[in-house]
């Protein structure tokens, strides 16, 4: 089944049975099957689906059962993710939430947007004003809480507590074998020291302030993007998180990033597909809104996924589908990178041997 991006324009009428099995499993694949519950029991209840085209009795029953799961989920986790800060803040370190959780709050119902783990960044601001990550600690005050880490990889460890996975960031992103992914993890880190972060609901969890959400959700989806692709989730929570924010981001110096880190074209393609698709309303005149590449990066989104991260392939078969991935997306880097893909997978690769561990 494939779903031309005009549909949305059209009215809609009878839905088979099984359109709706295949429309049960995309939205399970796009990260919004619960989101996509709740419309249909809203458009139900506002006599906008009828009950001859809603979902059989068996399906409905199988979907909200899905959804009451990703709650439930939801709520363990971030009890889960809580006690861990807790025992952080005791130690008194700040658990800076990097996407999940620090968005999820933007949605109606929060339950609702799937997380898959707690990604985190540790730090402190000393009595003299300087701000240290506490990488380091992070991962010994977990162990003595009898967790489970895993350090392999220079960006971040894996912390498993009771169930809970956890990526607790040494770097906030990517940064090995780049000047200016170097310069703008700087900026970042920047910016959780000097901007106040927000408690998530009464918990030890903390919002990064918007300027630090808007450049790190841009950076964090672009290289989806350009390795497996990107799903409806990361373009609803750029979406949700304009509509909530708009007001609150200094546009001139996020714009000032995107355009020294080559994002410019692909965050435009996340508004206007925003604006366009899910209904954001832009009133801050600084933002971005028209892209000639928005129905092609929408059809890439809804048809063009490789998923990579999610997989049970070895660490070294996901490194090598990732440089098949960027090799064999050459649009999405002359297009919306503008930059060579055989140069930057190089460059890639070089950096992996050369740079094993990398500072700023």
């Amino acid at each position: 089944m494939r779903f031309s991006i005009e549909d949305n324009k059209q009215t809609l009428g009878p839905i088979k049975q099984k359109d709706w099995q295949e429309i049960y499993k995309y939205v399970k694949q796009q990260g919004v099957l619960a989101i996509a519950w709740d419309a249909i029991a809203r458009l139900a209840k506002e006599g906008k689906l009828t009950p001859e085209q809603l979902p059989n009795q068996a399906l409905k029953l199988q979907w909200a059962l899905s959804a009451e799961r990703i709650r439930n989920r939801y709520n363990k986790q971030r009890q889960l993710a809580d006690k861990l800060a807790e025992a952080f803040a005791e130690d008194g370190i700040n658990t800076n939430v990097l996407k999940g959780f620090a968005i999820s709050g933007y949605y109606p119902i929060p339950e609702y947007r799937e997380c898959g783990d707690l990604d985190c960044f540790l730090s402190t601001t000393q009595e003299d004003g300087e701000f240290v990550c506490r990488y380091d600690d992070g991962n010994e005050i977990a162990v003595k809480i009898g967790a489970k880490v895993e350090i392999g990889f220079y960006k971040h460890s894996h912390i498993k507590y009771k169930g809970l996975i956890v990526e607790n960031h040494a770097f906030c992103t990517a940064i090995r074998g780049s000047r200016d992914r170097k310069a703008l993890e700087r900026h970042l880190q920047h910016l959780l020291a000097t901007r106040p972060s927000t408690p998530i609901d009464g918990t030890h969890l903390l919002r990064p302030c918007a300027d630090f959400n808007a450049l790190f959700l841009a950076a964090h989806s672009f290289g989806h993007f350009l390795t497996e692709g990107v799903k409806l989730r990361h373009i609803l929570d750029w979406a949700l998180f304009l509509n909530a924010e708009q007001e609150n981001i200094d546009w001139k110096s996020f714009y000032e990033w995107c355009n020294r880190m080559h994002y410019t074209k692909f965050v435009d393609t996340l508004t206007a597909i925003s604006t366009e698709y899910f209904g954001l309303e832009v009133k801050n005149t600084l933002i971005h809104t028209q892209s000639d590449l928005r129905d092609k990066v929408l059809e890439d989104v809804l048809f063009g996924e490789r998923s990579i991260h999610n997989t049970s392939a070895s660490k070294f078969k996901k490194r090598l589908m990732i440089i098949r991935n960027r090799l064999f997306g050459g649009w999405k880097y002359r297009e919306v990178y503008e930059k060579s893909a055989v140069i930057d997978t190089v460059q890639m690769v070089l950096a992996f041997f050369i740079e094993r561990k990398p500072k700023l």
